[in-house]
């Protein structure tokens, strides 16, 4: 006789199927943040995971499940964002979140090592999923963060419907690069790095 372990009905099932966040809205913690220059810009890089609810370390896990099989494997809580240019409303909206979410705290631009200043601090994550076309040309589906806001601000946010691939009539489906060819390969743009930092 087969008995039920302990914690069997709460566990997830792992059925060798990629981990998948639903969309939603999540409380989440900052990691690890850094500066860099890219395409001409300067650009933000925060590595974050899920920090409360029943996804709590939700990117930890993935990261760690799919290290067994892929020792090369990147962290995915990774949110990027332009800082200057057109970007710079949506990271002043992306700080102010933060700094809203935090009680007593206001980043201190200017000072060296500030980066270290966010590290643990909250914020709130609207994400939603996109579908995509693999290498292969096979669709997924990956969860993304949508909108940055302050924990408050979750309370009135909206989770978006799905993003799916536009497919109009004798066209080929679109990537975020643009089409995918009759063999499912796309064009990337140079300078294009879909390497995660920190990890």
């Amino acid at each position: 006789m087969i008995t039920k372990p302990q914690g069997y009905d709460e566990a997830p099932a792992y059925m060798g199927e990629a981990m998948q966040l639903p969309a939603g809205c999540y409380v989440c913690k900052i990691l690890g943040v850094k500066q860099e220059r890219y395409n001409e810009h300067e650009r933000f890089l925060m590595q974050f995971d899920i920090a409360e609810g029943e996804y709590t370390g939700f990117y930890k896990k993935q990261y760690d499940q799919a290290k067994h099989s892929d020792p090369n494997v990147k962290y995915k809580g990774i949110y990027r964002q332009n800082m200057d240019g057109q970007g710079t409303p949506f990271f002043k909206g992306l700080i102010t979140s933060i700094e809203k979410s935090n009680a007593g705290f206001t980043f201190p631009f200017g000072q060296q090592g500030n980066e270290k200043t966010l590290v643990g601090k909250q914020f709130g994550a609207v994400m939603g999923r996109e579908e995509f076309l693999t290498p292969e040309g096979e669709k997924r589906m990956t969860t993304k963060i949508t909108q940055i806001r302050s924990l408050d601000g979750l309370k009135d946010a909206k989770v978006p419907e799905d993003k799916m691939l536009k497919e109009e009539a004798g066209l080929p489906p679109q990537t975020q690069y643009g089409p995918v060819d009759k063999y499912g390969f796309m064009s990337i743009p140079d300078g294009i790095d879909e390497e995660l930092p920190f990890m």
